[in-house]
């Protein structure tokens, strides 16, 4: 299993500019047992989605900017996006299984994520 890239306020903003395809971003805070808690299961879905999609993670005590334009309230946070859109989110402890099957759902159901759409759905985890 590989890291999650670390990305600042800036670099992701400007990574989301030229990535079209699917990210998912981490808002996580050094002092949050819970993130600590998820990182193995955030690892595993990295590793079981391959190339599907990309991961990235933000810590909030040092980039505040994104994590207050996504109203970011409590860490860990998951903002999923496509082509540069936002297009779901989840809060708070995800095994690998609901993880990556919300990506796998989110991709399916999105119509290759066209820009501009939101997309609405239940995270069940059961893909």
């Amino acid at each position: 299993m590989g890291d999650v890239r670390e990305v600042s306020d800036d670099l992701f903003r400007d990574l989301l500019r030229k990535e079209r395809g699917f990210i998912v971003l981490e808002f996580w805070s050094p002092g949050c047992d819970v993130c600590r808690q998820v990182e193995p299961e955030v690892l595993r879905a990295q590793e079981e989605l391959g190339s599907d999609a990309k991961f990235m993670k933000i810590n909030t005590d040092h980039n505040g900017r994104l994590a207050a334009k996504y109203q970011v309230v409590g860490t860990p946070t998951f903002v999923f996006f496509c082509r540069g859109e936002k297009v779901g989110d989840a809060v708070g402890y995800v095994n690998s299984t609901i993880l990556r099957n919300t990506v796998r759902d989110l991709l399916r159901h999105s119509a290759s994520c066209p820009v501009g759409k939101r997309i609405s759905y239940e995270m069940d985890g059961y893909g």
